[in-house]
Order: structure tokens, then C-alpha cells, then sequence
């Protein structure tokens, strides 16, 4: 009977891990998708629809440690309507990782930075 605590304990684990957004094994691709290379965004600014999410992934060949906040140049400020990154903390996303944003509900402009590279600014135009 304990031997098969260990493997369900296992597959347990590895489901919460897929179904919290976790690294998968790929990157993903799409419209919505921002990749982060080094210290910088791949883009520096995107268009998408109210209700969409955006999808940050850090390179695992050439990625570094990003902590994503609203706001410009290293900076976090409050944007009114733009949604959560974790509050005063940030979003931290680590080498290799990926982290889906909660929907953008609002028509506007807004802005994201990295707390760690103040070069990385991405505008993002909601419609």
C-alpha cells in the first residue's frame, strides 16, 4: 500500500503544476504572446482586445530574472483599470518560465516594466 503513495503523491503534483500555468515544456506562440530575451522585450508595444490576457515568456536559452510590474522605466505606478501583477511586489517570472496575465477588461493604454532592467517597457493598446 505505500508504494503507491509516492507515485500518486507525484502525478498529484505534477497536475497542480500544469494546472497553476507553470513552465511547460514549450514555449508558447500566438498573437498575445510577449517574449523576453536577456533584458529586454522582444516588442515594444502590442494591440490586443478587451478581455484578452497576454502571455510573457522568458527565454530558457537566454532569459534572465524579470520582475513585471505596471508602470515605465523600472518604475511601478498605478494605471487605473489594469489588471493585477501581483500587487506592490511585481510578477516574478524566472528563467525559462512563462505567466499569463489576467484579462485586460478596459479600452486604453498601458504600460509594463521590469523592476530588474529599466530599458524593458512594453505599451499595451487595449480595443
Amino acid at each position: 500500500m505505500k508504494k503507491l503513495y509516492l507515485p500518486l503523491i507525484f502525478a498529484l503534483a505534477c497536475t497542480t503544476v500544469v494546472a497553476c500555468g507553470g513552465t511547460s515544456g514549450s514555449a508558447p506562440t500566438g498573437p498575445n504572446v510577449v517574449k523576453m530575451v536577456g533584458g529586454t522585450f522582444a516588442i515594444a508595444a502590442i494591440s490586443i482586445h478587451k478581455g484578452d490576457t497576454i502571455t510573457f515568456v522568458d527565454d530558457s536559452g537566454n532569459g534572465a530574472l524579470h520582475i513585471l510590474v505596471i508602470g515605465q522605466n523600472a518604475q511601478q505606478t498605478t494605471e487605473k483599470n489594469a489588471p493585477d501583477f501581483g500587487g506592490t511586489a511585481g510578477k516574478r517570472i524566472d528563467v525559462g518560465e512563462n505567466w499569463t496575465t489576467p484579462p485586460w477588461t478596459t479600452a486604453g493604454t498601458f504600460h509594463v516594466t521590469c523592476t530588474v532592467h529599466p530599458a524593458m517597457n512594453l505599451t499595451i493598446t487595449v480595443s
